[in-house]
């Protein structure tokens, strides 16, 4: 069996070192690279090749999921496999959205995040039993796991909207004339599914849009 190349990304030494002696056991595995942030993971991923990626989200200078968002455009064949702390739906949902093919909690055992690896790499999918919950529920409520996916002129207007300039100063500041600054903005209510400007901005903070 080929040897799966591992990077593993985590802006916490010791809980590299821990998920290191647990992978370093399995001669199945190769660690290839470390990274303590999410510019770092890109970098070397450029560089390195691996076949899958364990990452956290909470990472300096770019976080897990833009990261990964990042590598996945450019390197489509490399596999993501989420750890972390974060239960919370909102992180499962973006992590899925942006790729991921596993999410598991770091309480994970050691065996457990074998499987998980060599599973993704095969092409399937693994999930920490709290995260597979949470996606049943999902189903259960036949809810979609849309993407939210604004426009780089969106992403403009809606931080200008969240800054508290009007619509006169959007379409001044951008060049663009008021109508379009409108349309952007009745396109983002209907993107976010919500019906005015205090609760796109809301809900844009609640899905990192906005920092």
């Amino acid at each position: 069996m080929k040897r799966i190349r591992i990077i593993l990304a985590d802006d916490h030494p010791l809980i590299r070192e821990g998920f290191k002696s647990l992978l370093g056991k399995n001669e199945n595995f190769q660690m290839i690279g470390e990274a303590e942030n999410g510019k770092e993971l890109v970098a070397m991923t450029d560089h390195l090749l691996p076949d899958i990626i364990l990452m956290d989200i909470s990472m300096p200078m770019l976080n897990g999921l833009d990261a990964m968002q990042a590598i996945a455009s450019k390197h489509p064949l490399v596999k993501f496999i989420i750890l972390t702390m974060h239960e919370e739906r909102e992180y499962v949902l973006q992590a899925l959205k942006g790729g991921a093919s596993g999410y598991l909690l770091k309480s994970i055992e050691g065996l457990e995040l074998e499987r998980a690896i060599i599973t993704v790499v095969e092409g399937g999918k693994y999930f920490s039993p709290l995260i597979t919950n949470i996606l049943a529920e999902v189903i259960s409520r036949k809810e979609t796991i849309d993407v939210i996916e604004l426009t780089p002129r969106e992403k403009e207007v809606l931080d200008l909207v969240a800054n508290g300039h009007s619509t006169k100063q959007i379409g001044d500041m951008l060049k663009i004339s008021i109508r379009t600054v409108e349309s952007h903005r009745i396109n983002m209510l209907k993107k976010m599914k919500v019906s005015n400007t205090a609760e796109l901005i809301k809900k844009a903070v609640e899905m990192k849009l906005l920092v």
